[in-house]
C-alpha cells in the first residue's frame, strides 16, 4: 500500500502592513517610533490548506528575504522546517546569523507550523510537545516614553492598564536615574506592592549606568531588568550579573534582539541572564524558539518571549506558551510563565484578526483553542492595508 504524497507548499503571499501613530507616536528611552509596522506570511499548501506567519521588522527590508526564500520554499514539503532553517543558516555563513533575513525566515517558519497543524487539526501548542494550559498570567506592556515625558500621562496611561485586570505591568526606562526612579514610583504607585513592576531599558545604557539606575530602584522591587545593555555587550551583562549576585539586585532580562540557537547560546551557557526572551517573530519561528526554550531549560533558566507584533505573533507565542514546560518549576509553584500583552496604540494588533485576542480576566491571556495558530486572519482588512509595492506572491 503506497503512501501518500507528504503536502508541500504551492504558494506563498506576502502582506507588509505599516501604520502611522498619532501624536507623535511613542518609543523608548533609545529611539522613538511614529509607525507601527508588520510582514504577515500566508503560505498554501497542496492539500489546500493556509498557514499564516509573521517577520518582525521593517518591511521594506523583510521583503527582499521574503522573496528569495519564498520561492526556495514553493515544492518544499510542509513538514521539513528545522533542515530548512539551518541549512539556510549554514550555507550562508557569510551573512550574519541576525537581522532581517532570519525574521524572513521566522514568518516562514510560523506560517508553515501553522499549516501543519492545521492539516491535523490540532493547535500548534501539540505539535510543539503537546497543551499543557488553557490561559496564562499576562503582563501590560506599557508605560512607553512620549514626546513630552510627562509624570502625569504616564500615571493615566498605567491606570488604565490596571482598570484592564492586569497585576502586572513592563515600563520603558533608561533615561536618566532620577527619571527611572520616578517613572518606576508611579508604576508602583499604581499597581501596589502585590503587583508586578518590570522595568526594561531597551539597551540604552552601559553597565555603570546601568548600575547606577538599578540600585536607585532597589526598594520599589523591579520584578527583572530587561534589556540594561546592548545583546552585544557580553561583558557588561557578566559584570552586572555579578553586581545583581553582590548585592541582591533584580533578576536580568534579555534575548528580544538575538538571534537563533547561536545567539542565545552564549548569554544561556554564561548564564548572563536569568529569564529568557526570545521573539518568535524573529528569533526563527518555532523552530528556533522551540531550542532555545530547551537550552533555557537545561541551565534552569526561566523562558519568558517577548512579543510585540500583531495578533498573529500574539498567537504564536501563546500556542509556544502553552507547551513548555513547567521546569524550572513545579506545577504548583514558583514563578509563572507570563505572557508580554502590548497596551500601546497599534491598529495593526487587532485589525488583522477576525477576533482580536484581548486581555481576560484577573491579568490573564487565553490561549487559541482552534486548529494551528487558533486565530482567523482577516485577509480582506490585510489586503486592504498592505503596501502593494513590497507585496511578494510567488506559486508553483
Amino acid at each position: 500500500m503506497s503512501r501518500p504524497a507528504r503536502p508541500v507548499v504551492t504558494a506563498v503571499e506576502t502582506f507588509p502592513l505599516e501604520s502611522a501613530l498619532p501624536d507623535g507616536g511613542y518609543g523608548t528611552a533609545k529611539a522613538p517610533g511614529d509607525r507601527r509596522v508588520a510582514t504577515l506570511v500566508k503560505v498554501t499548501t497542496s492539500d489546500g490548506v493556509h498557514g499564516w506567519g509573521e517577520s518582525f521588522g521593517p518591511p521594506r527590508r523583510v521583503a527582499p528575504f521574503l522573496a528569495e526564500f519564498g520561492a526556495a520554499l514553493l515544492g518544499q514539503p510542509v513538514a521539513v522546517r528545522e533542515n530548512r532553517l539551518l541549512d539556510t543558516l549554514s550555507t550562508g555563513y557569510h551573512h550574519t546569523t541576525g537581522g532581517p533575513h532570519v525574521a524572513a525566515l521566522s514568518g516562514l517558519d510560523i506560517a508553515l507550523w501553522d499549516a501543519q497543524a492545521r492539516t491535523f487539526g490540532v493547535p500548534v501548542g501539540d505539535l510543539l510537545g503537546g497543551r499543557l494550559r488553557e490561559s496564562v498570567a499576562a503582563y501590560a506592556s506599557s508605560g512607553y516614553v512620549t514626546p513630552g515625558r510627562d509624570l502625569g500621562e504616564l500615571r493615566a496611561v498605567l491606570a488604565r492598564n490596571a482598570a484592564e485586570g492586569f497585576r502586572a505591568v513592563k515600563i520603558k526606562i533608561g533615561l536618566s536615574p532620577a527619571e527611572d526612579r520616578a517613572r518606576t514610583q508611579v508604576a508602583r504607585e499604581v499597581f501596589g506592592d502585590t503587583g508586578l513592576v518590570m522595568v526594561d531599558y531597551n539597551t540604552n545604557a552601559t553597565a555603570a549606568s546601568a548600575r547606577r539606575s538599578i540600585e536607585r530602584l532597589h526598594d520599589l522591587d523591579p520584578y527583572w531588568v530587561e534589556e540594561p545593555v546592548p545583546p552585544h555587550d557580553h561583558a557588561g551583562y557578566r559584570e552586572l550579573r555579578a553586581a545583581a549576585t553582590a548585592r541582591a539586585l533584580p533578576p536580568l532580562a534579555g534575548g528580544e534582539a538575538l538571534y537563533t540557537r547561536y545567539g542565545f547560546r552564549e548569554p544561556i551557557a554564561g548564564r548572563q541572564l536569568d529569564i529568557v526572551q526570545p521573539d518568535v517573530a524573529k528569533c526563527g519561528g518555532f523552530t528556533e524558539a522551540q531550542a532555545i526554550r530547551a537550552m533555557a531549560a537545561a541551565w534552569n533558566l526561566r523562558l519568558s518571549p517577548h512579543c510585540w507584533g500583531t495578533g498573529v505573533a500574539q498567537a504564536a507565542t501563546l500556542q509556544l506558551l502553552s507547551a513548555v514546560p513547567d521546569v524550572p518549576y513545579g506545577a504548583g509553584t514558583g514563578e509563572p510563565l507570563i505572557f508580554e500583552f502590548d497596551r500601546g496604540h497599534n491598529p495593526l494588533r487587532e485589525g488583522v484578526l477576525a477576533d482580536p485576542i484581548r486581555p481576560a480576566a484577573g491579568g490573564r491571556a487565553e490561549i487559541p483553542s482552534g486548529p494551528g495558530l487558533g486565530v482567523s486572519v482577516d485577509e480582506a482588512w490585510v489586503r486592504a492595508h498592505r503596501l502593494d509595492e513590497h507585496s511578494v506572491a510567488v506559486r508553483r
